[in-house]
């Protein structure tokens, strides 16, 4: 995957205001900026609507209208934001599988002192949170805590399956294998040969996470999506449309 390069708008030439809408469990960022058509996208945290400038009030109340119409129905079929939907109970007693692993969450709640994670090489995520945290910072710091946990415990492990499959199909050289907290995709390739993969990958089945090495390994190759690349992948994995499949329609109903 190629790097995604964005362009600047000089600030005196837009205006930014954030809108809440009581159908949607994230904010609407609204930018009017000197552009010829309007645009709606589903950011990290919020929904992203951009206006020209040049329309009237009433067209760009018609044109948001049905951008956070559209953004519902996106967010509602493919389960985006699950994590700003979640409550505490979803979490309690729940159980989680990273990579090979299984996980039971268990929460407790204390009067003072810091929130933190126990962990004990017994399959158990104990949590101590705060008792007069709120709601929202309370699902914030479980999943704050199930990021932290599944990058330590778990990049060697994914480091050392790209390792495999890059020594048994592509044997090129690789700069340097990590993982992020990324909603936008499964995995990334820079040019400088920097593999890059979601935190969420990991919460896959184990032929779903192979062929999102495999595809970014066959960019070492290919930095593009030609054909030349789908053979690389093919060679390493004939069955890969299957779990390419599978990532599409399920990826994003599986979160933290």
């Amino acid at each position: 995957m190629r790097p995604r390069i964005c362009g600047c708008v000089p600030v005196n030439t837009m205006s930014v205001n954030i809108y809440t809408a009581d159908s949607l469990p994230v904010p609407v960022k609204i930018i009017v900026e000197h552009r010829s058509s309007s645009r709606v996208s589903l950011g990290k945290k919020e929904v992203i609507v951009r206006l020209p400038k040049h329309i009237s009030v009433v067209d760009k109340e018609k044109t948001l209208k049905q951008f956070i119409a559209w953004a519902k129905q996106q967010i509602q079929e493919k389960r985006y934001y699950q994590d700003q939907q979640q409550t505490v109970a979803d979490y309690q007693d729940r159980e989680i599988r990273v990579y090979h692993s299984v996980f039971k969450i268990q929460l407790e709640y204390i009067q003072s002192g810091k929130n933190r994670l126990s962990y004990r090489n017994d399959h158990i995520l104990k949590m101590y949170l705060l008792e007069q945290l709120t709601e929202r910072k309370k699902v914030q710091e479980i999943q704050r805590f199930l990021l932290r946990f599944t990058e330590k415990y778990f990049l060697p492990q994914l480091q050392q399956r790209t390792l495999y499959w890059n020594e048994v199909y592509f044997k090129e050289k690789i700069d340097k294998v990590v993982i992020k907290h990324t909603v936008s995709c499964w995995g990334s390739c820079t040019v400088g040969r920097r593999l890059q993969f979601s935190t969420r990958l990991l919460l896959m089945p184990t032929e779903i996470i192979d062929y999102v090495i495999i595809h970014e390994l066959a960019h070492l190759k290919e930095m593009n999506h030609s054909a030349k690349f789908w053979q690389h992948v093919e060679q390493a994995m004939p069955e890969y449309k299957l779990h390419r499949k599978w990532l599409q329609q399920h990826g994003n109903k599986i979160n933290f």
